[in-house]
């Protein structure tokens, strides 16, 4: 008999398993499998899980392969910023699903920021060049992304703004579930 469960701890939800087995002395053994160190398995909410993932799919494959990037990370930022909502609009003008500031869209000149195409192609491009900027540090990159890459120096590591903690939190939460669900 094998029994799943679920453990939230900070957010984050692990799953894990159990295999009951009964001696012959009547004794039940139970053998726990935890999760790997810093791996997160989740479930999201109902709510997180109300997106359009595959809509989006073929455009963010393309964009990922063209600029070497992991489609698990570009889903979890779109999921992040705008919940896959190509009209999305900011407080501060960001815009589309990838939620690209005003001047990121006229730095990488495009013309229709809200073409779900160019606003994933565009958001890949200034993603992989944050990353090329920070090492390859998803955390500083995300960061930048998040709070902009003069704050990221300005604080020489991650801002300490709580909404850009959240965020950082709350995308690589995003990594993990698509990691998981390659298929979505």
């Amino acid at each position: 008999m094998v029994i799943i469960s679920l453990l939230s701890v900070n957010g984050f939800y692990f799953l894990l398993t159990a295999r009951a087995q009964w001696d012959f002395g009547n004794r039940l053994d139970l053998a726990i499998t935890l999760p790997e160190k810093n791996v997160a398995y989740l479930a999201l909410t109902p709510e997180e899980l109300e997106v359009s993932v595959p809509t989006y799919d073929h455009w963010i494959k393309a964009a990922c392969l063209k600029h070497s990037l992991d489609p698990a990370l570009v889903k979890a930022i779109i999921h992040a910023e705008s919940r896959f909502d190509p009209q999305a609009v900011s407080p501060k003008g960001a815009v589309g699903l990838m939620q690209l500031n005003p001047i990121t869209v006229w730095e990488l000149g495009i013309k229709d920021p809200f073409n779900p195409k160019y606003n994933i192609d565009a958001g890949v491009r200034y993603l992989k060049d944050l990353l090329d900027t920070f090492a390859g540090d998803q955390k500083l990159a995300l960061a930048a992304y998040n709070a902009g890459p003069t704050r990221v120096y300005r604080h020489n590591g991650v801002p300490p703004f709580k909404d850009t903690k959240n965020y950082i939190k709350r995308v690589f939460r995003y990594i993990s579930y698509y990691q998981k669900n390659r298929t979505s």
